[in-house]
């Protein structure tokens, strides 16, 4: 949908909620496929001065719920399967506004605001460590400088026409669709995921997504690990001409070096980068002649320093704060939790993380206490460890005396009450872990390192190639 009517029905349904009111504070949700018309909706938005809220697309409905009354929403553009969950919690038509399909601009008013940090332009909310997301306020100054950096940073590349494989909820194709794009001018191929061959969080047609790549001859593109994994694997399979890419982006979680090997050898023009919604979702892109493995060199919009156990701190632009933690605003430098160094050339190289935290292949930031703490609650598992860093689903290995059968039942029951990315898709049984087989710490405590080594080649079997293509993952 992009026509001269449309655009002028999506302006007049906001004007007129601004008109109403008084306050100027308005904070608006974007629950919507990926279209023209999302990208219309944020840009005038931002003409207005209004606080954006894109809503996840992998989030579940106590998630979604949560962010709503954490952000203080007061109306939204949501897509018509949406449209009786945001009326039963009082958001309403204008009965004089025309109708816009396919999504509806609702409204309602609200008495009391959170307060937000000043400057606050949009809220991306993370997958979060736990059930409750976490709301990352930014400025409109920080992401349009990240924009001119990363625009600038691909600008010899030539490219004239990008197509969005990602959702603009989240942050890293928002960034090239939205802010860099402000200073490149490209023709944005705005697709519902559907089209793409993306299904929920966590499903991809990669022959499907080929085909529209092909059909359109897109030039650029940002991509997860797994989804380059499964281009890669589909091209070796039907070879075909990739003459017409001139950038793929790969992001959100490390990328093996030698998926990264194996594209560059099929002529794909491959560039890791590295990132945080903190800092704006990019702070470092490899160019064509850095170091293999490696996550780049820092764009000129800002730097990086080490601590003494080599985390990883962002210098220069930074986010606001944190949605509902007042004390959370930083300084002048940020403490990202990941471990790194610096080469002799100047590229990053992430080696590790701080904390027990999964990250699976498409991005999604998953603690594992969180999961582990629902299959105990399961009646018949003892013990439980989550398996999934760089991995496209999670594994649970139970300590149980349920049989399979009835552990896979209980597993699914509770995997309705999860949102997708952090659902079991497999589970095993395995032997009880004990502080004399060196698999539990002396106060009770997983040592999920010497679980999963344990483990190894049962894990390495669950995410084997052939296993993998009978569930098909994806963001």
């Amino acid at each position: 949908m992009h026509d001269m009517k449309d655009s002028v029905k999506v302006a007049k349904a906001m004007k007129k909620h601004q008109k109403l009111n008084d306050s100027g504070d308005i904070r608006m949700a974007i629950h919507l496929d990926n279209s023209s018309t999302w990208l219309e909706i944020d840009q005038l938005a931002t003409e207005l001065g209004w606080v954006i809220v894109p809503i996840p697309h992998f989030f579940s409905v106590n998630q979604i719920q949560y962010l709503i009354h954490q952000s203080g929403i007061d109306c939204v553009w949501c897509a018509p399967e949406a449209l009786m969950f945001w009326q039963q919690l009082g958001f309403r038509n204008d009965p004089e506004a025309d109708t816009l399909e396919p999504c509806h601009f609702l409204s309602r008013m609200v008495e009391f605001k959170p307060e937000l940090p000043q400057g606050t332009h949009k809220i991306t909310f993370t997958s979060g460590t736990t059930s409750e997301p976490k709301g990352v306020c930014l400025s409109y100054e920080h992401l349009s400088t990240v924009g001119q950096s990363l625009a600038d940073a691909v600008a010899a590349l030539g490219i004239h026409k990008h197509i969005s494989l990602l959702p603009y909820s989240i942050l890293l194709e928002n960034m090239a669709a939205v802010y860099a794009n402000r200073y490149v001018h490209l023709e944005i191929i705005s697709l519902p995921m559907s089209e793409v061959g993306m299904a929920g969080s966590a499903k991809l047609d990669i022959t499907e997504m080929f085909q529209v790549i092909k059909t359109h001859r897109a030039e650029s593109m940002i991509m997860m690990p797994q989804m380059l994994k499964q281009l890669v694997q589909y091209l070796q399979a039907n070879p075909q001409d990739v003459s017409f890419i001139k950038f793929i982006a790969v992001g959100g979680a490390v990328c093996a070096a030698s998926l990264i090997a194996q594209a560059h050898a099929m002529s794909l023009p491959v560039y890791q980068g590295y990132g945080i919604s903190e800092c704006g979702s990019v702070v470092s892109l490899c160019g064509p002649n850095d170091a293999p493995g490696s996550v780049g060199r820092c764009l000129p919009h800002c730097s990086v320093d080490f601590s003494v156990d080599h985390e990883i701190k962002v210098k220069g632009p930074l986010y606001l704060g944190y949605l509902g933690v007042p004390e959370s605003q930083p300084k002048d430098i940020f403490n990202t939790g990941d471990i790194g160094q610096l080469d002799e050339g100047g590229c990053l190289h992430i080696t590790g993380r701080k904390k027990n935290l999964i990250i699976n292949s498409f991005g999604r930031n998953i603690l594992p206490d969180w999961i582990e703490g629902e299959l105990l609650a399961l009646v018949g598992v003892q013990q439980a460890a989550v398996y999934g860093d760089g991995q496209p689903f999670l594994t649970a290995l139970c300590v149980t005396d349920l049989s399979q059968f009835h552990l896979e039942a209980a597993i699914n029951t509770m995997n309705k009450q999860l949102p997708d990315y952090a659902q079991i898709k497999k589970a095993v049984k395995v032997p009880a872990f004990t502080v004399i087989n060196g698999q539990l710490t002396s106060s009770g405590k997983n040592k999920p390192q010497a679980i999963f080594e344990q483990h190894k080649n049962l894990l390495e079997m669950i995410y084997a190639p052939s296993n993998e293509k009978r569930t098909a993952h994806a963001v």
